[in-house]
C-alpha cells in the first residue's frame, strides 16, 4: 500500500488539494486577466475557479505515473485502488467546498469543488483518448479557453462555459458530474479481449 501511494504521488496530490482550498478564499476577489474574444474587454476569470487545475493535474499525473501493464501483472491486485483514490479526491473536494461555504461564507466554494470534479473528468477523458501526458495540460487549458471564448457582452458566461458559472448552477454541476462519470468509465474500463477465432 505504501509503495502504491508513493508510486502514484498521492502525497503531492493531497497537498495540492489542501493548498487549492486554503488559498481560494484568500484570493476570492482576485481575477486572472484574460481577454474575452466575443465580449470585448472583460474583468478576467476569478482565480479560485482556476485553482482546481492544481489538484486535478496532480491527481491525473499520479494516476498514470505507473504503466498499466506493471499494475496488471502485480502480485497484489490494485485495480480498484485508482478508483478509490479518485472517489476519495472528489469526496474531499466536495467536503472542503461545503465546509468553506458554511464556515467561511465563501461564495465561490461550491464552484471550486465543482470545477475540481469537472476538471478531473475532462482530464481522464483526454488521457484515455490522447495519452496520459496530455491530461494535466488539457485541464489547464479549460478555464483559459472558457474565459477567452465563453463570455459575451458584459462578461456574462455562456451556458456551455460551465467552469465560469456560479457554484449553485445546476447545469454546470450536471456537466461536471457527467464529465467525471464518463472520464472515470473511459479510464478504468478495459474491454475484455476476445479469443482469436480458430482456423
Amino acid at each position: 500500500m505504501s509503495w502504491w501511494l508513493r508510486a502514484h504521488a498521492v502525497t503531492g496530490a493531497a497537498a495540492a488539494m489542501v493548498l487549492c482550498f486554503a488559498v481560494a478564499p484568500l484570493l476570492g476577489s482576485s481575477r486572472l486577466p484574460v481577454p474575452s474574444l466575443f465580449g470585448g474587454v472583460s474583468g478576467g476569470i476569478p482565480v479560485p475557479l482556476v485553482l482546481p487545475v492544481l489538484p486535478a493535474g496532480a491527481l491525473l499525473y499520479g494516476l498514470h505515473r505507473v504503466p498499466h501493464a506493471c499494475e496488471a501483472t502485480a502480485v497484489r491486485r490494485t485495480g480498484w485502488w485508482s478508483t478509490g483514490l479518485l472517489a476519495a479526491a472528489c469526496s474531499a473536494a466536495l467536503l472542503l467546498g461545503a465546509a468553506e461555504q458554511v464556515w467561511l461564507d465563501f461564495p465561490l466554494a461550491g464552484a471550486v469543488a465543482r470545477n475540481t470534479v469537472g476538471y478531473l473528468g475532462f482530464g481522464l477523458l483526454v488521457q484515455r483518448l490522447l495519452g496520459a501526458q496530455y491530461g494535466p495540460v488539457a485541464v489547464a487549458l479549460v478555464p483559459l479557453g472558457c474565459a477567452l471564448l465563453g463570455t459575451g457582452a458584459g462578461g456574462r458566461p455562456y451556458p456551455w462555459a460551465w467552469p465560469l458559472l456560479p457554484g449553485g448552477s445546476a447545469p454546470a454541476w450536471g456537466t461536471a458530474v457527467a464529465l467525471l462519470a464518463t472520464g472515470a468509465f473511459a479510464a478504468f474500463h478495459t474491454p475484455k479481449a476476445h479469443p482469436a477465432p480458430s482456423p
